[in-house]
């Protein structure tokens, strides 16, 4: 026996997809396009409770005096994560990296040493795990070919307690994987991408659609 399901319409999109005004930004109401969640969903957007622990507000302290130096110039994403690790009283650092990023990795973990931090390094072919061993697919399957390791990447900087974990370049969904297993946060200090050197912003910047798109009914 079949159930016929009532189709219901699906919720129009928030208003951010074709925004052209960041009215939110600004504080300015009037500027807001109706389907802005300020307005259509205050109740969510426009309360502060889960800022209002001491844990999240030492986090959102920290997090706001790090773009700049005490003169007023940006800091570049390196110099961003050693200053918040020491705003958080962070010490170990740990660094899950693509294998194609290993001396830039290493670099990094010179440059935090530098800073006063200690740094835990793996990389995502540990284990020499070989893809017929779960399952995957080779392009030559007379050939050894390790697998991206997430899992193990995490066990392996659990164990020693680090306070937070970059990860660099590790390919999508790996890096997800990598996320679940941490116990400790992970932040992106390198995004993976093969096609741009792994600036995807540029992907982004030069893309053919036009800012905001088309506004849906009901935008304005």
């Amino acid at each position: 026996m079949t159930t016929s399901h009532s189709a219901s319409a699906a919720p129009a999109p928030y208003g951010c997809l074709h925004c052209t005004t960041a009215g939110s930004f600004k504080g300015d109401v009037s500027k807001m396009p109706r389907t802005c969640p300020t307005r259509t969903h205050s109740e969510v957007a426009a309360d502060p409770s889960g800022y209002l622990g001491d844990e999240r507000q030492a986090l959102m302290k920290s997090a706001d005096a790090t773009p700049f130096k005490p003169d007023g110039t940006l800091r570049n994403r390196v110099e961003e994560l050693a200053h918040y690790a020491h705003g958080r009283g962070m010490k170990r650092i740990g660094v899950a990296f693509c294998v194609s990023l290993l001396q830039e990795s290493q670099k990094l973990a010179h440059l935090l040493h530098g800073e006063g931090l200690e740094t835990e390094l793996v990389c995502c072919r540990v284990g020499a795990v070989d893809y017929d061993e779960i399952g995957l697919p080779k392009a030559h399957p007379d050939r050894f070919a390790a697998i991206c390791n997430p899992v193990a990447q995490a066990r392996l900087l659990n164990e020693r307690k680090v306070d937070l974990v970059a990860q660099v370049g590790l390919c999508v969904g790996h890096d997800l994987v990598l996320q679940e297993e941490c116990d400790a946060p992970v932040t992106t200090l390198v995004v993976k991408d093969r096609a741009l050197d792994h600036h995807t912003v540029t992907a982004l910047r030069h893309a053919a659609a036009p800012i905001g798109g088309t506004p849906s009914p009901g935008y304005t």
